[in-house]
């Protein structure tokens, strides 16, 4: 059965709202923190099987305990996370070698709207390709500047704005984020360390809603998809 990682180890300093100094994934949005939406979807699907949530140190038994009160069936670990995302990622998944899963998806905790659809999409890719990344095309004109000034218009029909879950084999990311420590390679993205170690990563159509909380405004457009769309859970 396939493991799903949820990253909510961030500081997120951008998104603070006024005298609140909590990371990101802490905050409410409609009725509940941002980091339980997606882990909610995790929960309810049907074909995860464990998940592995990777937390700042001060907060793994906040969010242990939290588990505890939403009565979740699943196997779930939560582990303090690492300085930077890709080490977040890489202690989960040493995590995950003890059941060895077929499958794991990765997802940042930050992109609250996740749905069922999405992690049944994104498995059927990977069980398909090997490894995928959910995206979205982009809809506006990209520029590529240098000093504040336009320097090309780049074809936005071949572009892509990348989402998660990422998804890949097990084997593979687990060899892929090894031979990346071993080359001193940095990179912001799970489908950028499976693309250096060799393998094809496809694109699984993503939505607009599942936007990543950067800005404060961000929270607001959360709190009322939450209310208007996602309330639900």
């Amino acid at each position: 059965m396939p493991a799903a990682i949820l990253l909510a180890a961030g500081i997120g300093a951008r998104c603070a709202r006024p005298g609140d100094k909590s990371p990101k994934q802490f905050l409410s949005i409609g009725k509940h923190p941002v980091w339980v939406w997606p882990f909610l979807a995790f929960a309810n699907h049907r074909e995860i099987d464990q998940i592995v949530v990777a937390t700042l140190p001060d907060m793994v038994d906040t969010i242990r305990e939290a588990i505890a009160k939403l009565s979740c069936s699943k196997e779930v670990v939560v582990i303090a996370g690492g300085e930077t995302r890709q080490e977040s990622v890489r202690l989960s998944l040493d995590v995950l070698s003890k059941s060895n899963p077929d499958f794991v998806l990765i997802h940042d905790a930050a992109r609250p709207f996740l749905t069922a659809q999405i992690i049944s999409d994104t498995l059927d890719s990977v069980r398909k390709y090997g490894a995928c990344t959910i995206g979205v095309t982009a809809s506006d004109t990209v520029k590529k500047v240098a000093d504040g000034v336009i320097v090309e218009t780049l074809d936005r029909n071949s572009l892509v704005l990348v989402q998660t879950p990422q998804a890949a084999r097990f084997d593979w990311i687990v060899k892929a984020h090894e031979k990346a420590r071993q080359e001193g390679l940095s990179v912001t993205d799970d489908a950028a360390i499976l693309e250096q170690a060799g393998h094809k990563v496809v694109i699984v159509q993503g939505s607009p809603h599942n936007f990543k909380i950067t800005q404060p405004e961000d929270l607001a457009l959360a709190d009322a998809l939450a209310s208007i769309i996602f309330e639900r859970v």
